[in-house]
């Protein structure tokens, strides 16, 4: 999204590739093969080692919040407590910003 006096207007360039892989995106960015839009934590250690350069600063999405769902039980699963206690940690080292 780009901010054009006080609105929010969306910018859409044609894809010459598509992929659903994440890591996958991003290895093609770092190849050379494009520009992508990333999340910053996908492509924050690119960036300090030089790899990836950042462009259309000015060109961002708003904040997504991260939320972890799972059903209501008295006690949850082993897999389930990692995976909240991995997203907790990982959030207070600042790796989702």
């Amino acid at each position: 999204m780009v901010e054009e006096n006080d609105v929010q207007k969306r910018f859409t360039p044609p894809p010459t590739h598509q992929m659903t892989d994440g890591e996958a995106m991003v290895d093609a960015a770092v190849c050379g093969l494009g520009v992508g839009q990333f999340a910053l934590f996908q492509v924050r250690d690119h960036l300090n080692a030089g790899r990836l350069k950042a462009i259309l600063e000015n060109y961002s999405c708003p904040g997504v919040d991260i939320h972890a769902v799972w059903p209501k039980r008295a006690q949850l699963s082993p897999r389930v407590r990692y995976v909240v206690d991995e997203l907790v940690k990982q959030a207070q080292l600042g790796r989702f910003n």
